[in-house]
């Protein structure tokens, strides 16, 4: 009979999702020293056939019959606050409050709050994948001389302003990668800069290590149990 499928559905489905939590786990794991890394986890929703129990096609092949199940619905990034650490190198810098640094990926404008700046060979300022960080008008910065920076964002050398740095806010952040964002952007309001700290991963290992534990073990029940299931269908059958 076809509703003998079904507890294999939501058994398989379940371990899908345990499988997919555990992807995110271990890599907000693998990030805890990761500077700026920013967390992320699951949200999971039930799926519910519509009228399940009255579809006149049983076919335990079509998964819309299936009853209930659980489905990933999105993941979600944790945007709160990294610890800031002192490094007392003059390039790093870390956004105390709301806000991210831009930078330009050929002709793409991406955001991280990620700050281990450096200056590149023709004295621009990049970030370690080479990408020049953007001022408040999107223009390059480009520095002649060790700058120091206020806790607005404004770049002096010499004592003489030259830049001010671009710290945006994000409506709608969506990740790419580890640590840059695309969204709508707007001047960010009320952040202090600091010159010569860094902001440090959101992911607690502990607690990570926590989670990692907890769904390694409804992963294995999950396991567990759809094994157990197919070792009772097959007496089943061999009884016929």
């Amino acid at each position: 009979m076809a509703i003998e499928y079904q507890p294999l559905y939501i058994l398989s489905s379940g371990m899908l999702l345990q499988q997919r939590k555990l992807d995110t786990i271990t890599n907000n794991l693998a990030n805890t020293d990761t500077p700026s890394f920013k967390r992320d986890f699951m949200l999971a929703s039930l799926w519910e056939t519509p009228n399940g129990q009255r579809i006149i096609n049983t076919d335990p092949q079509n998964p819309t019959n299936n009853f209930l199940y659980p489905v990933i619905e999105r993941i979600f990034t944790d945007l709160s606050q990294g610890p800031i650490k002192q490094t007392g190198n003059s390039l790093d810098l870390a956004i105390e409050g709301e806000g991210f640094f831009a930078v330009r990926r050929g002709q793409e404008v991406l955001y991280t709050r990620k700050g281990n700046f450096r200056l590149d060979e023709e004295g621009f300022l990049v970030n370690e994948l080479g990408y020049r960080v953007l001022d408040q008008n999107l223009g390059e910065i480009r520095l002649e001389g060790e700058p120091t920076f206020g806790r607005d964002g404004s770049v002096f050398v010499n004592g003489q302003q030259v830049a001010t740095l671009g710290i945006f806010q994000l409506q709608d952040p969506q990740k790419v990668g580890k640590d840059l964002f695309t969204g709508q952007a707007q001047t960010a309001q009320g952040y202090r800069l600091l010159q010569g700290y860094l902001e440090m991963s959101n992911a607690n290992p502990i607690i990570e290590m926590a989670h990692l534990i907890q769904t390694h073990r409804a992963h294995e029940v999950y396991s567990n149990l759809i094994r157990s299931l197919d070792a009772l269908y097959e007496k089943f059958h061999q009884s016929f």
